[in-house]
């Protein structure tokens, strides 16, 4: 997972404190989401058609993409209040089978984490050599939730009501998973500045892993199985249209002989770089061992209301994960019945987006900018 990157690369020396320890933690229309989500909906409903379609994102409010490939020497953009960092990846492949709805199977790989201002002020600082504010005390906080699975997909709609003017639709899923990679846990502590070279720092961890990217640490590797639900509903009446989708509403991996760990981390062995900038090998100290645990994926929203006229149409939703929450606008344009296209605004991240629906064939590119881009999407999708 690119957010890993976020954590201390086990192969390389801890430089310059807490940062280099590791930021440490991590309708109906195939139009696309700022998010990657599975909507029933635009599945196939008939049979021999075939489908292939994958999402991909990656976005964070701290700093430029290109910085999170190199050790955070891109653009950091500055904010008071906590960051998000998100990377959401789904690939399907599929089939419509008469009697039974959509079949198909799934790739998932999907990562979200929080950060107090304070850790990503002092990421940004450690890592580019910048002085630090002296005598501010750093309240380093941070929080993950990732996994990586593979699966099957079961998923078919339901007319539930239709009249001249107006139809409800129910769509569902349901998938089966094996998890392979699971990164969950916090970081919780504080950091001084003692000059504008050095800081001493506190903190501890609780951390259930398959790779140990905080720390290094050699286990063994730990597998799960599990499920998840996803709903839609598109309720149309007239000119206007509701469409609501939720995923993972109901989604469990269970996990056995998972590592464990609950450690504190000093700073109480230091050095000093040829600049003078302090450098750490931290002190660790705490447990570790294997455990069962029980993991709830992050559930997904999203809430769209749309009016047609003709060929355009115009969106108003908001879209929602991890206690935060995306608005955006979005305006399609159906040239013939071959060619739709959209234009969209997402409004936390700043995200510009195209999507064109030709025939078979489906491309969408989200971003914040073409120089020091922090949030990116594309999505390619295939259906015939």
């Amino acid at each position: 997972m690119v957010l890993l990157n976020l954590f201390h690369s086990k192969q390389r020396k801890i430089q310059k404190g807490i940062l280099s320890i590791g930021v440490l933690f991590f309708g109906e229309l195939a139009i696309a989401d700022s998010l990657s989500f599975l909507n029933p909906f635009q599945l196939p409903n008939t049979p021999q058609t075939f489908y292939v379609n994958t999402q991909t994102l990656l976005m964070n409010d701290a700093f430029s993409i290109d910085g999170l490939f190199h050790d955070f020497k891109g653009r950091f953009y500055s904010q008071k209040f906590d960051y998000l960092a998100v990377e959401d990846r789904r690939y399907d492949i599929g089939t419509y089978i008469s009697g039974l709805g959509y079949l198909g199977l799934t790739y998932r790989q999907e990562a979200v984490m929080k950060t107090s201002a304070d850790t990503m002020l002092l990421v940004n600082q450690s890592s580019n050599d910048l002085d630090m504010t002296l005598d501010k005390n750093y309240n380093i906080a941070l929080t993950i939730e990732g996994f990586e699975v593979y699966g099957i997909t079961l998923a078919n709609t339901l007319n539930l009501y239709k009249d001249k003017e107006y139809s409800v639709k129910l769509g569902f899923a349901v998938e089966l998973l094996h998890g392979t990679q699971t990164q969950h846990g916090n970081v919780y502590g504080n950091a001084t500045a003692l000059s504008e070279k050095d800081y001493d720092f506190m903190f501890s961890s609780t951390y259930r892993y398959t790779e140990n990217h905080l720390y290094d640490l050699e286990v063994n590797s730990a597998t799960s199985y599990g499920f998840s639900t996803h709903l839609s509903l598109l309720a149309q009446y007239r000119k206007f249209s509701l469409l609501v989708v939720g995923n993972d509403i109901f989604a469990k991996l269970y996990w056995k002989n998972l590592p464990y760990s609950y450690v504190t981390m000093s700073s109480d062995n230091k050095s000093y770089d040829e600049n003078g900038y302090v450098e750490y090998s931290p002190v660790i100290s705490g447990l570790e061992k294997e455990v069962t645990f029980t993991q709830t994926l992050i559930d997904k929203w999203k809430v769209e209301g749309s009016y047609a006229l003709d060929e355009n149409t115009m969106h108003l939703g908001v879209e929602y994960i991890y206690d935060t929450y995306l608005p955006y606008v979005k305006y399609t344009y159906a040239y013939n019945e071959n060619l739709v296209g959209s234009l969209s605004y997402e409004t936390y991240f700043g995200m510009f987006g195209v999507d064109i629906h030709y025939k078979e064939y489906r491309f969408a590119l989200y971003a914040n900018g073409f120089s020091d881009t922090s949030a990116l999407k594309f999505d390619i999708g295939w259906n015939y």
